[in-house]
């Protein structure tokens, strides 16, 4: 059984995000009440900020959906590959190696 089905796992994950969501209210505190003109100069207020982008993101996915995060959906045959295009693009890479040789 795949961890994520497990019987505390959506409530673990719910939990997860919303730690990550408050790490990212916390960064983004931050980031605003910092008024230095030359910050902008300055790695660390753009690497909180990826990491704020990161972590609210990631937060709010795993807060709002939980272990339906993993669910197997169906696709459209539009977007699903076929078995001759996969067959083409593996004859395609088999000659290329070969040529490369």
């Amino acid at each position: 059984m795949p961890l994520h089905e497990r019987k505390y796992a959506s409530l673990g994950l719910r939990l997860a995000g919303l730690v990550l969501l408050g790490l990212g209210a916390l960064i983004w505190r931050h980031l605003f009440a910092v008024s230095d003109p030359a910050a902008r100069f300055k790695v660390l207020p753009y690497l909180l900020g990826l990491i704020g982008i990161a972590s609210t993101s990631t937060g709010a996915a795993l807060a709002a959906l939980g272990h339906h995060l993993f669910d197997q959906i169906d696709l459209s045959p539009r977007w699903t590959v076929h078995t001759a295009a996969r067959e083409a693009r593996a004859r395609s890479a088999r000659l290329r190696a070969g040529d490369a040789q």
